[in-house]
């Protein structure tokens, strides 16, 4: 299977032709990196502005989070992972299910340790526990609950 596109380093998507292993499925729309890391820093922007954090800060949060999200997501090739656990074929409707649970709980958990790590020498980190604990469960929680509308029945 060949998946037509890559992306450089400016995000600019380029058709070219990588033959992708047997058995590994392409990204899903919806469901690639770049969706991941949206629906973590939706969810960590309105924590941020519930908080009133200074724009400015907040956006350079947002630039840091996004940049250690995506690092870990290549390293883990978490679109590719995703696509291919819930395109293989099961033996049960439950093994789906199942498997996209234990995605969700995954990589929700590897963008918690992504945005603790985003916010290293952060001026957040002086608000204490009680402002970044629910930071970076937020950034865990929105890459979570993504991967799990996979569970949702499709029309």
């Amino acid at each position: 299977m060949k998946w037509p596109f890559t992306k450089n380093k400016q995000d600019q998507v380029k058709k070219t032709e990588v033959e992708l292993p047997k058995g590994v499925f392409p990204p899903m729309p919806g469901y690639t990196n770049g969706d991941l890391i949206a629906a973590a820093c939706k969810r960590v922007e309105k924590l941020m502005k519930e908080e009133e954090i200074d724009p400015t800060l907040a956006r350079e949060s947002l630039f840091a989070l996004a940049d250690h999200l995506n690092q870990a997501f290549e390293t883990e090739n978490v679109e590719y992972q995703v696509s291919t656990w819930y395109q293989k074929p099961y033996d049960t409707p439950s093994g789906r299910v199942e498997s996209v649970s234990s995605m969700a709980e995954s990589f929700g958990a590897l963008a918690i340790r992504a945005a603790g790590a985003s916010l290293a020498g952060s001026p957040l980190l002086h608000k204490g526990k009680q402002f970044w604990g629910p930071y970076i469960k937020a950034a865990g929680d929105g890459v979570s609950d993504l991967i799990i509308t996979l569970n949702e029945p499709r029309s």
